[in-house]
């Protein structure tokens, strides 16, 4: 059973004119933090995980970097090393398992509504009481969270809100603190 993570990021850069030694700038520095929660594990790359990152920010923005952790073959135990797979796939040289394509956020959730949906907010249902039953979504914002129209649009389409807990934690740790339920749960 596959597990996904959708992640808005709305200041991360759509180009790869970022430095790579000052990844704070553009809130590259969340980017790599959730490649490396999403698909690192003691015994090395997560295969059941896809990461989508939609990226928002300027100059040419939406931009998704999709990462297939079935063909990933290395896992970035380094901010640097991670930042260096969206760098790499910006630049048309993407690593194995990582793909480009120009999509917005309402696109890339559209295109999974086969799946069961969850958006990660502080007043959701409690993860320990929901059932998950087939390939799970879970979407989370970054810094600065979901703007207020994609919500409405993620409330429209059905989406469920599901709570981590009353208070919010950083991108990356919503990302361990899934993996470990869905974990426990034997998915």
């Amino acid at each position: 059973m596959m597990r996904c993570f959708i992640i808005k990021a709305s200041e991360a850069r759509t180009s790869p004119d970022f430095s790579l030694k000052s990844l704070s700038m553009y809130r590259m520095d969340l980017i790599a933090r959730c490649i490396i929660a999403a698909f690192s594990k003691p015994s090395g790359i997560r295969k059941n995980v896809i990461l989508h990152i939609v990226l928002e920010g300027p100059p040419n923005p939406p931009i998704t970097v999709s990462i297939n952790g079935e063909e990933l073959e290395f896992m970035p135990i380094s901010e640097i090393k991670a930042a260096e797979i969206v760098y790499n796939a910006l630049a048309n040289k993407p690593n194995k398992g990582v793909y480009v394509r120009r999509k917005s956020f309402s696109e890339v959730v559209m295109e999974n509504l086969n799946n069961e949906i969850f958006y990660l907010h502080e007043n959701g249902t409690d993860i320990n009481n929901i059932k998950i039953t087939r390939n799970p979504i879970f979407i989370l914002g970054d810094h600065k969270g979901i703007d207020k129209e994609s919500e409405k649009f993620l409330d429209k389409i059905g989406v469920r809100r599901v709570s981590l807990g009353p208070i919010s934690y950083l991108s990356s740790h919503c990302i361990t603190i899934v993996n470990y339920e869905l974990d426990n749960r034997g998915f």
